[in-house]
């Protein structure tokens, strides 16, 4: 990882960065009537469950209900594509993801939308990692032993992702880019899919996010081999990083960002991302957070938007080197 996304995100997660200056008087009147924040995935998983602890909490603050709406689809075009169509005017918002923002234009030939003209940042919400995790009945006992079997038997080792260009996938096409690993990918129609066929012995490594998996973990029914971000994870103490274990620079972490229209006015967007991070920094709803997996960053604007940016550049390369396509 570059040295200026490290201490960018290190900024983030100490809560060091200066809260937003004084607002205008047009963004005083916002917001007029209750806001739209779009969750372009399913419900239930943890796009949904943050959106719905940021927008109870946000929206009061800003003094209107602020209602999740999901509307998946397509990858998260379907529900990205909305918030594009809408009126530049802060009361409907999309909660992105690594996979909506980050991948999806790398995956897609022909997006319904492009992110940069037609979506601007407002705040970088939060992010968290994956595990790397065996069956049991697989030989390795920790990270170095799994890169002695997987060196040893190349293409012959398969591993399950949640599906076709999923984060999962391209994660694991990373790792073994910069490992030197040849594997065979098992694709799943999702990571509970995927956690479940873990579990069952039916491929026998995967990258699911760390909440998923921390029962199976604690039980004994799955082995944390390595964790994918560029420290340990508060949950897993004991689990070390990819990094830590010899594979120099890896960092995956599964993150999620309040977007806006193009064209929001930008004293919209900061009252907006000045309520988020407000919301944010409140304990309550940190722990709640803490409890999904996720570490609170709470950026600014213009620090997302440098974010993003590194995150575009990091992985359009993996997606055309994967030979991912599209289910």
């Amino acid at each position: 990882m570059r040295p200026a996304k490290r201490h960018l995100i290190a900024a983030l997660a100490t809560g060091t960065l200066a809260l937003l200056g004084p607002l205008t008087a047009s963004a005083q009147e916002f917001p007029s009537r209750p806001m739209k924040l779009v969750a372009p995935l399913a419900p239930g998983g943890a796009t949904d469950l943050v959106a719905r602890v940021l927008a109870e909490r946000a929206g009061k603050i800003l003094g209107q209900p602020m209602v999740v709406e999901n509307r998946p689809g397509a990858g998260g075009t379907v529900g990205s594509a909305l918030v594009v169509q809408s009126p530049p005017d802060g009361h409907t918002l999309l909660m992105g993801t690594i996979g909506t923002l980050a991948i999806s234009p790398a995956m897609y030939p022909k997006m319904p939308y492009d992110t940069d003209r037609d979506l601007t940042p407002v705040v970088l919400v939060a992010g968290g990692q994956f595990a790397l995790v065996v069956h049991p009945s697989f030989p390795a006992r920790n990270f170095e032993e799994f890169l002695e079997q997987a060196r040893a038997q190349p293409g012959k080792i398969n591993y399950g992702s949640a599906g076709n260009g999923s984060t999962l996938h391209l994660g694991m096409e990373l790792l073994a880019s910069m490992a030197g690993l040849r594997l065979t990918h098992v694709p799943y129609k999702g990571s509970g899919p995927l956690v479940t066929a873990l579990a069952a012995g039916e491929v026998q490594v995967g990258l699911p996010d760390v909440p998923s998996v921390m029962q199976f973990v604690r039980s004994g029914r799955l082995r944390a081999l390595a964790v994918t971000g560029t420290q340990r994870d508060p949950t897993l103490p004991d689990v070390p990083t990819v990094t830590e274990s010899g594979i120099k620079g890896y960092d995956v972490v599964v993150w999620l960002g309040v977007m806006a229209p193009a064209r929001t006015p930008p004293e919209i967007i900061n009252r907006l991302n000045e309520a988020m991070v407000r919301a944010l920094r409140e304990p309550e709803v940190s722990a709640r957070l803490k409890e999904f997996g996720m570490q609170v960053y709470a950026s600014s604007p213009s620090e997302f938007a440098r974010f993003l940016s590194a995150e575009r550049a990091k992985w359009e390369p993996i997606v055309r080197t994967s030979g991912a396509t599209i289910n």
